[in-house]
């Protein structure tokens, strides 16, 4: 059983190691600073590629963070524009007829579920638990769809809102995209 002990041993290093070894290459490229061309390379997949690199660079923090540092900037400008919205879409219900109230009702919905998902985005992001923000990010994005289709032609003044949240949300996506 003595000479066992020893084997046992250097198959746990060895597994140990291995282990490490997978695991660290992750954590240190989403450690690593985004730089201008890891900017351009997230946004390259973005609908409209200027407004992605625009939307982040206009946080003074993006020349300084990483890829989960970036992540949640991301979260902040979605968290910040829902916000704006869900007060316009308040305000448009107080003179809205019944048919536009209840389209606008749904947006409302919309809104406030996108609010509780970056919050839930925000709680996943520091338990390191990308593919949960993942998720969060990918239904903000069908709730700014959802509330668009609702209001296309009924609201003009949310018709912008909802572009931007769309574009900010396609941004969260592309970004925790790189997280995976």
């Amino acid at each position: 059983m003595t000479e066992m002990a020893p084997s046992f041993c250097v198959s746990f290093f060895f597994s140990l190691l291995l282990a490490i070894l997978w695991i660290c290459p992750t954590y240190g490229r989403l450690s690593v600073k985004v730089s201008e061309n890891v900017l351009k390379e997230i946004c390259s997949s973005h609908e409209d590629p200027p407004f992605c690199l625009q939307a982040l660079k206009s946080d003074p923090h993006t020349p300084f963070v990483d890829l989960v540092g970036l992540t949640n900037i991301s979260i902040h400008l979605v968290d910040v524009a829902a916000n704006k919205t869900l007060a316009l879409i308040r305000s448009l219900i107080k003179t809205a007829d019944p048919e536009l109230k209840k389209h606008l009702d749904d947006c409302l919905k919309m809104y406030d579920a996108t609010i509780g998902d970056t919050e839930y985005a925000k709680t996943a992001l520091k338990a390191h638990d990308y593919e949960t923000v993942n998720v969060a990010s990918g239904s903000c994005m069908i709730n700014a769809e959802t509330c668009t289709d609702t209001t296309t032609t009924s609201a003009p003044p949310l018709r912008q809102a909802n572009k931007n949240m769309r574009y900010l949300c396609e941004t969260f996506v592309v970004v925790s995209n790189h997280l995976l």
